[in-house]
């Protein structure tokens, strides 16, 4: 049951949480995050929830002073809850005032899951009639929540809301298509197609305002973490082309314009495209560079000998060592340190885990070993290069977790 759960979570994207009696913990399918929302903070809530449920003939939605809406479908045995949902976006204002009612402590006050009340009393609906073999109609709970009086209010506002998504569900259709043929253009090295597969795709995106800044640079990121595996799969070697998802994901982080982030992604699309490219035309001993490549991506948390890579790949150490040099301008080396270097920049940059720890997890002997090879590649310290990139967002919301990278 708890998996076929987790999977309703996930279709609907609302939370569900059970119990078997009163007084007791809410208990998650684990599908969302429980640290901020207000049936797990304020037991109080969930208690009324359950009384009403007990004495009422269908399930209980409640709308709060904040008109966010909770619900509660009771068995013989469970009683369940979801929410928190809100029908109609809320303003700044309103969403600092529902944080702070329920004693909820976050610095983005990140608002409720948003749908219709339609589709909010068809998932009670659906629950109540899986959990308890009952039918009820949308009509029945309102009535008996006495809600009903809502419905006028948000229905013409629903009714054309519909008629929006039908047109944006068209286009979305069409854009899909479009990302496919991006995405066969770069696994396929296509450099004389995919330019103008992505004018035709980002032609349907458009540019947003700048209120939509965190969304598209959200998608940027998105769209290189997608890049990076149709690279892949086109014959390029994971780490080089985790090394340049790494550069784009860091430029699109620090980028602070629609048109920066629109650039980012098309850039990517194109560079992966030619990598591929070069991957499939590359052969002999050029490949012996990739491998090599692929040996420290996957080893670089421990001590790599020379002799073990050059012995993985059936050749001589020195054959080795004559080709890398040849194609990357640096020696094997070299080339571990840079990488390793990378990786703890990374994890400076995105985690709270100590230098100590760092500097273990991506191979160095020791905190101070990679205080000087960081500072070498760096031109700064591993704490300085924390204080000066360590976005703010990233301080808050790890604040007070354990973050471990073992």
């Amino acid at each position: 049951m708890k998996s076929y759960m987790r999977k309703l979570e996930l279709l609907w994207g609302l939370p569900l949480f059970y119990r078997k009696k009163k007084g007791a913990p809410l208990e998650s399918f684990g599908s969302f995050l429980t640290d901020d929302n207000p049936l797990i903070l304020s037991p109080a809530l969930a208690d009324r929830l359950e009384e009403k449920a007990a004495i009422q003939c269908f399930p209980v939605i409640q709308r709060d002073e904040h008109q966010v809406y909770f619900a509660c479908v009771k068995t013989e045995s469970y009683s369940y809850y979801t929410g928190p949902v809100c029908i109609e976006t809320m303003g700044y204002a309103r969403l600092s005032r529902y944080y702070r009612a329920y004693g909820i402590s976050s610095v983005r006050e990140k608002p409720p899951v948003r749908m219709t009340l339609e589709k909010l009393l068809t998932f009670i609906c659906f629950l109540y009639e899986l959990l308890t073999g009952k039918n009820v109609e949308p009509d029945q709970i309102l009535e008996e929540n006495r809600l009903l009086a809502i419905r006028p209010h948000l229905w013409e506002k629903e009714e054309t809301m519909l008629e929006m998504r039908i047109n944006e569900e068209e286009a979305y259709h069409h854009t899909y298509q479009e990302e496919q043929f991006v995405m066969d253009c770069i696994r396929e090295g296509n450099v004389r197609d995919i330019e103008n597969r992505l004018e035709v795709l980002m032609g349907m995106a458009g540019i947003l305002s700048a209120k939509e800044q965190n969304h598209q640079r959200n998608l940027a990121i998105v769209a290189v973490a997608v890049y990076t595996r149709a690279a892949i799969d086109g014959g390029v070697s994971p780490a080089r082309a985790y090394r340049l998802s790494d550069l784009y994901i860091n430029r699109i982080d620090r980028c602070t314009s629609i048109e920066g982030f629109v650039e980012y992604t098309r850039s990517a699309a194109m560079e992966f495209t030619r990598m591929v490219e070069q991957a499939r035309s590359k052969k002999g001993d050029s490949n012996y560079t990739e491998q090599c490549k692929d040996y420290i991506f996957h080893n670089y948390h421990h001590k790599i000998h020379l002799e073990d890579v050059a012995r993985a790949m059936g050749i001589s150490h020195g054959h080795l060592s004559r080709v890398f040099q040849r194609d990357e301008g640096m020696s094997i080396q070299d080339y571990i340190q840079r990488f390793r270097v990378e990786r703890a920049a990374n994890l400076l940059k995105y985690s709270e885990a100590g230098f100590a720890a760092i500097s273990e997890y991506v191979g160095f002997s020791s905190q101070s070993h990679l205080g000087s090879v960081f500072k070498k590649y760096m031109g700064m310290t591993p704490k300085e290069y924390r204080e000066r990139y360590k976005e703010k967002e990233f301080r808050s919301e790890t604040k007070g977790l354990t973050s471990s990278i073992k």
